[in-house]
């Protein structure tokens, strides 16, 4: 039996609705809807939890005006009413968020809704990672990747003074072993020069043995621009912009798992929390864009791309922390040269600002194949990941050109002494003793031109009749130019949509 107090009456109507009409289309049990002095039409007169003459607000605090709106007016409660926004954005990694974020500055008029999938946002690749702001060297000059890690690296520091989180331009050496590798550090020196890295230079032994008294090397790029960053906490921090908005709503626990095309020209979005098949939720928005990090390639293709092209295939990276007494080991990061094959770029040394592991010097990660997309742990096997990576002929081509390499991160990743071998090409102090294990990081690459790791971030245009964009690809260092990115991606969309003319800007 339902109980009264959430049955909806209303005295009087306001000018929006004809008492009689509505009359005649309601059941006698639910005889009219409530309003406030202000004519604003709710479903109930109070929330559960709410005593009739106060209204909590808590609700709003936390989850922003658009959700207590939504609630209180019955979208959430009865299929009466559809939540309406002008862009979906399917994915709360710091991309996604970025990518709200930017539209939600750019045109004030707009209302913006974040689905992750998730029960909180950044919890994949934005919260597993080595949390280094990079300079802009390692990508070849004129790619997107260029462009925007180096304005991202600005816009990163920038961000991070506004909002007072914790940052440290500490730098950088990518060290060379020995004559052979030092041609390496000079194709590095001037690639990022290239791309407009600020301040580099090459420094040899001794001047390293200043700089690192730890560090063997013959030669170094020094980056004194690189620096390190919480992530995670940025991804935070973009979140309460975006609910502080009073135009954006970010839904966790909702993965989206049917897009359709309405026959009034919206796209709507079906899901549900993870591995639960109810309630189905419902969003409708006008335009979407999908930024699936893991599942990038099997979102685009529900939501009207092609799921043929761009396939995901994932990578688990194992780190290592130094000890307490030993973290000061370091100050700066320190990297090898680049190993080849287009995925790692050598177990490194980073000192962190994270916020939930603490301030630590972490050494990682490797690079080993998953058998499953968020494969955190060796044993982690998911048959349909499997298959679709086996199924993927670039992968293939890929294993089998650098197949001792796919063989060594194997190794090293089960092995933590060979691990640390590869550490103490780099610092031979180091001792197996000295470190003990931290968290695991999973990253997605997409392989294509025979095996080629794709050396661009990639953007499907104009998918579902024009409706929807696509983040296909945005490997590292998207999380460093996650803010450019942002700027990229609506101003593509903008092209598709025609957010300019539709808002006035």
């Amino acid at each position: 039996m339902i109980r009264s107090t959430f049955l909806p009456r209303l005295d009087k109507i306001g000018s929006r609705l004809c008492m009689t009409s509505v009359q005649k289309s309601l059941s006698p049990c639910t005889r009219s809807f409530h309003t406030t002095q202000s004519q604003t039409l709710y479903y109930f007169d109070h929330l559960p939890g709410e005593k009739s003459e106060k209204v909590n607000k808590g609700l709003e605090h936390l989850l922003g005006p658009i959700r207590e709106k939504n609630y209180r007016m019955g979208n959430l409660a009865t299929n009466s009413g559809r939540e309406i926004f002008d862009v979906c954005v399917v994915g709360g990694g710091i991309i996604g968020l970025a990518t709200a974020r930017e539209l939600l500055n750019r045109y004030p008029g707009m209302k913006v809704c974040v689905l992750e999938k998730e029960p909180e946002v950044g919890q994949h690749q934005t919260g597993h990672n080595s949390g280094v702001i990079h300079a802009g060297i390692y990508y070849e000059p004129g790619t997107l990747m260029a462009r925007t890690c180096v304005r991202g690296a600005d816009m990163m520091y920038k961000y991070a003074e506004e909002h007072g989180l914790p940052v440290e331009r500490c730098g950088k050496l990518i060290v060379a072993s020995n004559k052979k590798e030092h041609d390496l550090v000079v194709k590095l020196y001037e690639q990022g020069v290239a791309n407009g890295v600020k301040d580099l230079e090459i420094v040899y032994k001794d001047q390293i043995r200043e700089m690192e008294p730890n560090v063997a090397a013959y030669s170094a790029l020094h980056s004194p621009n690189t620096g390190i960053i919480n992530f995670w906490l940025v991804a935070q921090s973009i979140l309460r912009e975006i609910i502080d908005s009073k135009r954006g709503d970010v839904k966790c626990s909702f993965e989206a798992k049917k897009f359709e095309k309405t026959s009034d020209g919206l796209v709507k979005i079906t899901g549900s929390e993870t591995i639960m098949n109810g309630p189905v939720l419902e969003v409708y928005a006008k335009n979407v864009i999908t930024c699936g990090g893991f599942y990038s390639d099997r979102l685009a293709g529900k939501a009207g791309g092609n799921p043929k092209e761009h396939r995901v295939v994932t990578f688990r990276g194992q780190y290592y922390q130094v000890k307490a007494d030993k973290k000061a080991l370091v100050r700066r990061n320190i990297y090898p040269v680049p190993s080849g094959g287009g995925i790692p770029v050598g177990v490194h040394f980073t000192p962190t600002v994270d916020v939930r592991r603490g301030h630590q010097l972490i050494v990682g990660p490797g690079a080993c194949f998953t058998t499953s997309r968020e494969g955190y742990r060796f044993c982690d096997f998911n048959l349909y990941d499997v298959w679709d990576t086996f199924s993927n002929i670039q992968f293939w081509y890929f294993a089998f050109k650098n197949f001792g390499l796919s063989i060594n991160e194997l190794y090293c990743d089960l092995n933590k002494r060979a691990f640390i071998r590869r550490a103490r090409k780099i610092i031979p102090e180091l001792t197996n003793d000295m470190v003990e294990l931290s968290f695991a990081g999973v990253m997605s690459q997409v392989f294509e031109n025979g095996g080629m790791a794709a050396q661009d971030f990639i953007i499907e245009r104009k998918a579902m009749d024009g409706l929807v964009l696509n983040v296909r690809n945005a490997p590292t260092p998207a999380a460093t130019a996650s803010l450019a990115i942002g700027e990229l991606v609506v101003d593509a969309a903008n092209e598709d949509f025609g957010f300019k003319d539709k808002y006035n800007i």
